[in-house]
């Protein structure tokens, strides 16, 4: 059999349901239409979520799209979805780094070029004593007037150490903690998918069809007394 790109794409792995059809040019009651079940949505194993062995940390570079990364792991880019499964990312526009082009257009609706250079908070930078120890770690949010005063041999000094960060350098810098992700390894792959394909599969019921398919009430009969 000839290898189908399209095979991992996401909305194949999910299971159909036969639905009372609402087009307008039904010939009765009973028709239906049979549609992708979007409710139904996998989870991944909580052994595999949990070892930290099982993922390695990857940043994404540039413009890179989700199918960019399962192309560049995996080899197929229609397991774009499993990279976003992995990662609890739901929203792409809001929790995928946006591309340069983008992130230009975002920010040129939400500020003038004013409010990008206006100052949104100031950070701490590192400070260390005459011994090398560190006094104050960088990256947190002070006020402007911040600073520490400590014991460095035997001598109380105080130095305020901060730097101010721009609305534009707030932004870049938001969108930047977003290109770290947890990519899910290549020999769990395989265990993933197979995970996947049975989560989305049904189990009998009084609906069940098959595995992938099941027929869901129909209100418009109404049902014997």
């Amino acid at each position: 059999m000839a290898y189908d790109p399209r095979r991992n794409a996401y909305f194949r792995q999910f299971s159909e349901l036969e639905y009372p059809t609402l087009a307008n040019d039904r010939n009765s009651i009973y028709d239906y239409s049979r549609v992708k079940n979007i409710f139904r949505r996998s989870v991944i194993r909580e052994d595999i979520l949990n070892s930290y062995v099982t993922f390695e940390k990857y940043s994404i570079q540039g413009d890179e799209r989700p199918d960019n990364v399962a192309e560049l792991f995996y080899g197929d880019s229609s397991l774009d979805w499993v990279i976003l499964i992995t990662n609890n990312i739901i929203n792409v526009r809001d929790d995928w780094p946006m591309a340069n082009n983008d992130l230009y257009n975002y920010l040129s609706d939400k500020y003038t070029e004013q409010q990008l250079s206006n100052i949104h908070h100031y950070e701490t930078l590192k400070i260390f004593d005459g011994q090398g120890r560190l006094i104050q770690p960088e990256g947190y949010w002070v006020d402007p007037d911040y600073s520490v005063t400590f014991l460095d041999g035997g001598v109380l000094k105080t130095e305020s150490r901060i730097k101010s960060v721009s609305y534009l350098q707030h932004e870049i810098a938001l969108n930047d903690q977003k290109r770290t992700i947890n990519v899910l390894k290549q020999q769990y792959l395989e265990i993933f998918l197979r995970d996947n394909k049975n989560n989305m599969e049904y189990k009998p019921s009084e609906q069940y069809i098959n595995p992938t398919l099941k027929k869901t009430e129909n209100p418009r009969i109404l049902s014997p007394k």
